[in-house]
């Protein structure tokens, strides 16, 4: 009778146990953190949220960066099986996935209490891309430069080089490392973007705005002389020495991990890397950044920075959409937001930047925010990405020297008329 009891004892707590494990929620976050110091962040907040939130776990769905874009985030999207929460870039791609139905608007939920007016209130203006039609499709995480200079302080100081000024400064310290042997950019440009993003911003410092604005909106061409110019600039540096020769087949992260290693001067790409560096660099490595240099001191974007906000959709398909808002809350309330800033991401929500202890990295790229006369969205979140892609393909050929500027222009306008008949 004793061990009788005993057993229905046991399967009584079993029958709870089974019973809490089967009313526990699980949620699914799809992103592209697979490493670094946003990671650590992330997984902190995650395990805080389950702790305080003991019916709901969330599992993460990671992938790296280069496969995330390419092919992981749309496989996710239009599977049986979605993500209740994903990772996506602010601009042209919200549009596109709220033209696909993938995308939640969540006008109704951030207008509850004062969630939305929590943000900074640059990431609710149209430039941001953070809207459709006026509503927002994303939760901001992140403001993001998506392009500046990372160097390496040793070896400028060796070669007794200084951030440049101008642009003629920047092509005469590139000679100057390049004829002492030195690598003086190493990009990463598989994917294209990499450089493509950079090169965009050039271009948008010396093209006049309208013209990058048909150009790039396929209302006019691309084969103009504001452009002509934006690709000298490029094939400058290649004439320099500038770049890696394997740039055209490495990929984005093993360049970053190269220049952390030393192999390279500088490293053209976005505050991101400062989340990296705690994980790929050593302890004694030294750098900072600089931004794109003046190269046309009467253009009325001489002094901007690119960058972009980065954030979370909500599928219109969740299966379990409020407490994926409740997660969302609870990572972008202040506290989160206050551990996500210091692990080297810009908080855009308001007053976090100015209270949490950052990094000195990123407290600077704070600082290119701060004091950009403008700031300017890469042309692929921007604009239809077949045709920010066919630019970037575009300024790879004069970098690595595959053609000239004017040879380039020629197959990009033909490139581009191919994806208007499409």
């Amino acid at each position: 009778m004793r061990t009788c009891i005993t057993s229905l004892v046991a399967l009584g707590a079993a029958l709870v146990l089974g019973g809490t494990a089967l009313a526990q929620t699980e949620i699914r976050v799809t992103h592209s953190m697979s490493g670094g110091s946003n990671r650590a962040a992330f997984d902190a907040i995650v395990d805080a949220f389950e702790a305080s939130h003991p019916d709901i776990t969330v599992k993460q769905i990671v992938f790296d960066d280069d496969l995330y874009s390419d092919t992981g985030l749309i496989t996710q999207l239009q599977s049986s099986e979605v993500p209740d929460i994903y990772f996506q870039w602010a601009g042209f791609p919200v549009q596109r996935d709220a033209d696909a139905g993938y995308a939640r608007d969540l006008s109704d939920v951030l207008g509850e209490g004062d969630w939305r007016d929590s943000f900074s209130e640059s990431v609710w203006t149209e430039g941001a891309g953070t809207m459709v039609n006026g509503d927002p499709y994303i939760v901001p995480i992140s403001l993001d430069v998506t392009n500046t200079i990372w160097y390496n302080t040793d070896i400028f100081a060796e070669y007794g080089i200084e951030a440049p000024a101008t642009w003629d400064d920047f092509v005469s310290l590139v000679k100057t490392l390049a004829d002492a042997g030195e690598t003086p950019i190493i990009e990463g440009n598989n994917e294209l973007w990499p450089l493509g993003n950079w090169a965009s911003h050039i271009a948008s410092r010396v093209v006049p705005p309208a013209e990058y604005e048909a150009a790039f909106s396929q209302e006019g061409p691309f084969n103009t002389p504001g452009f002509l110019r934006a690709l000298e600039l490029l094939e400058e540096l290649h004439d320099a020495g500038g770049f890696n020769r394997d740039m055209p087949g490495l990929g984005a992260d093993p360049a970053m991990a190269g220049f952390f290693q030393g192999a390279a001067a500088m490293h053209p790409i976005g505050s991101w890397l400062v989340g990296s560096a705690a994980e790929l660099a050593e302890d004694d490595f030294n750098y900072d950044q600089f931004d794109t240099p003046i190269i046309d001191d009467s253009h009325p974007l001489k002094d901007s920075v690119i960058g972009t906000a980065t954030g979370f959709i909500i599928h219109a398909r969740a299966e379990h959409p409020d407490e994926a808002i409740e997660f969302l809350k609870f990572f972008t309330a202040p506290e989160q937001q206050k551990l996500w800033a210091e692990s080297g991401s810009l908080s855009p929500v308001a007053g976090v930047n100015e209270t949490a202890d950052l990094d000195p990295k990123t407290a600077s790229v704070a600082a290119l925010f701060a004091e950009a006369g403008s700031i300017v969205p890469p042309p692929d979140t921007t604009y239809p990405v077949p045709v920010a892609e066919a630019y970037y393909q575009a300024a790879a050929y004069v970098a690595s020297g595959e053609k000239s500027p004017e040879d380039a222009l020629t197959w990009l306008d033909e490139t581009i008329a191919v994806i208007g008949q499409q």
